[in-house]
């Protein structure tokens, strides 16, 4: 999964639940307990503050990060 500007209107742009969804599913798809993450409404505004000011180097070191962790995962 890459994250890049289109990526992350599309992300803004769903509504709380499914947003919180989404990052369920990339949680799960990344070995974490969605429940651990305790996401209510609070979590999905804060949330949101930040993707919203995400620069793109913030995506680049983002997507760096994941690819790491998946490729760690996978070992």
């Amino acid at each position: 999964m890459q994250i890049d500007q289109n990526m992350l209107k599309r992300l803004l742009a769903m509504d709380d639940r499914q947003l919180g969804q989404m990052i369920g599913r990339i949680a799960s798809e990344s070995g974490i307990d969605p429940a651990l993450l305790n996401i209510d409404p609070n979590s999905i505004s804060s949330i949101r503050e930040a993707l919203g000011s995400a620069t793109d180097a913030d995506l680049e070191q983002f997507n760096s990060i994941y690819e790491a962790y998946r490729q760690n995962r996978r070992s």
